[in-house]
């Protein structure tokens, strides 16, 4: 027993387990072959149903009796993952190309599933013809099963470029393969092309072969520089949506009928996200969703009202749901030596040709040796008729004909068989008129092969031919019909773009009260609604669709989102409830959020500096330290610039009843990140009251926008930042803030 034992680390045995279990997992399960584009299982239900004779002019058989062969001859696993391999490749939804054809129930669009084995039933198709032809001529070579008693093929001979044609999908340990189909009369003229110019590249390939073509159809986004990228690389991915059409009802009514679907997208699956859509109102332009499917995929969308634009309505349901889905390509395959390899386009097109270039030549010396052997037993048969009494004689008399007379006539073992197999009523005269006949036609034939065998220009020629016949029956004009995904080029959207499209954008209005509550209100107030709200501190026009930018006396920035405002309220909702606040904190001001836009800010003291909105954006509650306030000072008031147009900043000042204002240049303000700022004006014991951003002309604005004219000689208050300002007297006025706050002077 001693003997026996296998010593080594632990560690090393397991990865030296692992990877012989990796190694079949990838060739033995997960990837294709790319000669013939199969799976060794599915290889092994083609072969099974060859010798049971099931081709397509035969009667069906049960799938049980053809799962039955496949695991007890070839495939020692479980009958339910035969079955389902089998059933894929009779599903039409599939497999763009079906290799079996089914009989019964082989499951739908919406994810049921097939019958059992029991009650299907199935045969080859033409395709499964093609694949499987010329597998008696020696073509391929056989390899014996896993219990050693029969053989079966290692490859098929696949005149139908099938790799390309159904693509293959599989998942491996550590690696997997995504292929889709395509349309079979561009990948064979792509082949011929390739065939006669062995030197083109991947973009002269794609003049043919447009992209893929999905057994479902769809729509498939025509950027050449994506599939381009994905067939060069081997890698990438490919958009494709559904194809719908629009049907009027009359007075103004329609729906939309979606006739077809991205591939391998559940049907059911899909109508039921876009029904909870509908429930949870996130599509403000549908109003149902039926199906009304038979054989034929119709998914009628009803909308909200005629005023709905169907391109909308679809575009919004595109991004929503897997109406519009993206497929990944991997072209992970083994290649001939039984290696996995991610291919591009060209190097498929290449192994499928060189595969085919194979079969021919070994199909070309089967039918040679066979001919040869029958010119040899035809030469036999000749001189049987020229010495006919004597050779009678021999067989007669002689007690070892055979050996008398290969001693004779100078016969071979295989002439002297075929004599004496002769039956007599084939020597009659006809009999060796034929038989020259033949001898004549097959010596023809045997130069024909020859001359193949030595003529790579010949060879060729065979090549197109056999793909030309492919065209011919699978192509555009046959019973499969043209392509089925269309390329088209897509519309896109933006996030902003798509959620106008699907929010209910409604008019609102924000008041700060006490600088301790927000009110929000449905619909855009008026400047008589102002009047005698003694404790608004701020009111702004706003959408349910923006977000709103809150500073505090403390020089912190906060962020809140429209969508998330409480309505109703008179009091108002205290903003602890949708920030954190410092104890002694308060929201000092309020305007809507702009990315681009830029705010000048400015504390009581007289310290200001610019910053750029997107520097105040804050995703946290706790907000983020904008403005580093000094000691006995507070934030206290902003205002919006527009360096290409405004030229000064105006600032007001107030002490007791005394108003100054200064105006300096906006390019004397820096633009910071984050800053305790700079001084703008030097005057004892006043305060910022506002600031203003003007251009050259140096007008203010009231809140219903009209000009003020604060002052006849306003040039006179420009003066450098840092002065300190001069008296300036204003009446009881509405003052626009830039960001339709306002403020009483």
């Amino acid at each position: 027993m001693s003997s026996n034992i296998i010593k080594g680390e632990i560690q090393q045995q397991f990865a030296k387990k692992y990877l012989a279990y990796a190694l079949s997992t990838i060739t033995q399960r997960a990837l294709p072959d790319v000669r013939d584009g199969l799976k060794p299982v599915h290889r092994r239900l083609l072969y099974a149903m060859y010798l049971l004779n099931l081709s397509p002019k035969s009667q069906f058989k049960k799938s049980a009796r053809v799962v039955g062969d496949v695991i007890g001859k070839f495939h020692p696993h479980g009958d339910q993952s035969v079955y389902d391999a089998l059933v894929r490749l009779a599903q039409d939804f599939s497999t763009r190309y079906k290799l079996i054809e089914g009989q019964g129930n082989f499951g739908n669009v919406d994810g049921d599933n097939a019958a059992a084995m029991r009650y299907t039933e199935t045969k080859l198709t033409k395709i499964s013809e093609f694949i499987l032809n010329g597998i008696e001529e020696d073509t391929v070579t056989f390899k014996k099963t896993y219990d050693g008693e029969l053989d079966e093929p290692e490859i098929l001979p696949s005149q139908f470029p099938n790799i390309l044609a159904n693509g293959s999908s599989g998942i491996a340990v550590g690696m997997a393969t995504s292929i889709p189909p395509h349309n079979v009369n561009e990948v064979c003229d792509a082949l011929i092309y390739l065939n006669n110019n062995p030197g083109c590249n991947v973009r002269e390939l794609l003049k043919f072969i447009k992209g893929p073509d999905f057994p479902t159809g769809g729509i498939l986004k025509d950027d050449k520089k994506e599939i381009f990228k994905a067939y060069n690389t081997g890698k990438g991915f490919f958009e494709i949506k559904s194809k719908y059409k629009v049907e009027d009802l009359g007075r103004g009514l329609y729906q939309i009928v979606i006739t077809e679907i991205p591939f391998s997208v559940n049907k059911s699956k899909l109508i039921e996200k876009i029904a909870n859509i509908i429930i949870n109102k996130k599509n403000k332009l549908l109003e149902h969703v039926s199906d009304e499917s038979d054989e034929r995929i119709r998914i009628v969308l009803r909308p909200k009202n005629r005023n709905v634009n169907p391109e909308d309505l679809m575009n919004s349901l595109f991004e929503q749901t897997e109406l519009k889905n993206k497929f990944f390509l991997n072209m992970n395959v083994l290649n001939e030596k039984n290696e996995p390899e991610i291919m591009n386009l060209k190097d498929i097109l290449k192994a499928l040709l060189k595969h085919r270039y194979i079969i021919l030549n070994n199909r070309l010396y089967f039918q040679l040796n066979k001919i040869k052997k029958r010119l040899e037993i035809l030469k036999g048969f000749l001189i049987v008729y020229k010495n006919l009494n004597r050779i009678i004689k021999i067989i007669r008399n002689s007690n070892n004909p055979k050996k008398e007379l290969i001693k004779k006539f100078k016969f071979s073992a295989i002439q002297v068989e075929a004599i004496l197999e002769m039956r007599l009523r084939n020597l009659k005269k006809i009999e060796e008129y034929e038989i020259k006949q033949e001898f004549k036609v097959l010596e023809q034939e045997k130069k024909r092969i020859t001359k193949i065998l030595n003529s790579k220009s010949l060879q060729r020629k065979e090549i197109n031919k056999e793909y030309e016949e492919v065209i011919y029956i699978f192509g555009d004009n046959s019973a499969f019909g043209k392509r089925k995904s269309v390329l088209e080029k897509f519309t896109f959207f933006t996030d902003d773009e798509l959620v106008s499209k699907l929010e209910v954008v409604e008019n609102i209005n924000i008041s700060l009260i006490n600088n301790q509550f927000l009110k929000a209100k449905k619909g855009h107030f008026k400047i008589s609604d102002l009047k005698g709200d003694h404790n608004s501190n701020l009111v702004l026009n706003c959408k349910t669709t923006d977000h709103l930018c809150l500073l505090s006396n403390i020089g912190k920035s906060y962020t809140i989102d429209c969508r998330i405002l409480k309505f109703g309220s008179i009091k108002g909702v205290a903003i602890s409830t949708y920030l954190k606040l410092n104890e002694k904190e308060k929201i000092i001001d309020i305007f809507k959020y702009s990315e681009k836009s830029e705010v000048v800010l400015a504390s009581k003291e007289g310290f200001i500096f610019s910053v750029n909105s997107i520097d105040l954006y804050s995703n946290k509650k706790s907000g983020k330290k904008i403005f580093n306030i000094k000691k006995n000072d507070e934030f206290k008031t902003s205002c919006l610039v527009d360096r290409k147009k405004d030229d000064f900043i105006a600032i007001f000042l107030r002490k007791n009843q005394t108003v100054k204002l200064l105006i300096f240049k906006i390019k004397e303000v820096p633009t910071l990140q984050k800053s305790s700022g700079v001084i703008s004006f030097k005057s004892k014991d006043y305060n910022t009251v506002s600031i203003h951003a003007l251009e050259d002309d140096l007008i203010l604005y009231d809140y219903e926008k009209n000009g003020l004219e604060l002052n006849k000689n306003i040039k006179n208050y420009i003066s450098k930042r840092g002065k300190a300002g001069k008296p300036i007297k204003i009446n009881n006025i509405k003052i626009s803030r830039g960001f339709d706050q306002n403020f009483v002077l």
